[in-house]
């Protein structure tokens, strides 16, 4: 096959793939469908796609030199239209793509413990767990570094004896600052909870925790902050 026949093999895919998840009539085009998709990926490429549109036209529409398309595009361009398919009829899931242990603590527990495993693993926030194990806040270095604050005596020494993860909880500056989503939700949508978070309310969210079905009452398959989907989108 031609690259122009690779390329509008993997176009028509897209538009049939749009038409049938968003119940288009055979009439609309397939800028409409790119413009009004609610399909994450889609509306992420949307310019990149509506440009791979109009080649698609120059390579239907012209007339072709020796049977062969004026328009004939580049590897590289057949190769992004098919990785946009993909990732638009089976983007990526955040499981298990941010599957791992997560390390929290009880109340009841004392931080000493906690803190020592934050500088083994390197990591900068850990869940809060209920007498049931499940997740009802978040303690990260912010909230640390304010109750650090808090505990200064007139001579600057700290003391840290026999405090417990519980007393932390006052210094956390946005409480619940947080949401949960299922293990099925693609990258693409956990992506967008971030960034909405930002637009609404000026701040971003600590982190995406992950459970069976996104809900709070379910045991936890891993947790995403936005530098580690920003860097993988």
């Amino acid at each position: 096959m031609t690259n122009s026949e690779k390329f509008l093999d993997t176009y028509n895919r897209i538009d049939n793939y749009l038409k049938k998840i968003d119940g288009y009539d055979s009439y609309v085009n397939f800028a409409q469908k790119i413009k009004n998709s609610s399909n994450k990926v889609v509306k992420r490429f949307k310019d990149e796609l509506i440009s791979f549109g109009e080649l698609r036209n120059a390579i239907v529409h012209n007339p072709k030199i020796g049977n062969k398309a004026i328009a004939e595009p580049h590897e590289s361009t057949v190769l992004r239209i098919s990785e946009l398919y993909e990732n638009i009829t089976n983007p990526k899931k955040v499981i298990p793509e941010f599957q791992f242990k997560v390390l929290g603590a009880k109340k009841e527990e004392f931080i000493n413990d906690i803190l020592i495993e934050m500088k083994k693993e390197s990591f900068s926030q850990f869940p809060l767990f209920d007498e049931n194990g499940f997740v009802c806040e978040l303690i990260n270095n912010n909230t640390i570094s304010r109750w650090l604050s808090s505990q200064l005596e007139e001579n600057g020494t700290i003391i840290i004896e026999n405090v417990k993860v519980g007393d932390l909880i006052p210094e956390i500056e946005f409480k619940e600052n947080y949401k949960f989503v299922s293990r099925n939700t693609s990258i693409y949508e956990a992506y967008d909870l971030f960034i909405n978070q930002i637009n609404k309310k000026q701040r971003n969210l600590d982190v995406i925790f992950i459970t069976q079905n996104g809900k709070p009452t379910e045991k936890l398959f891993g947790l995403i902050t936005i530098e580690d989907i920003a860097n993988l989108i």
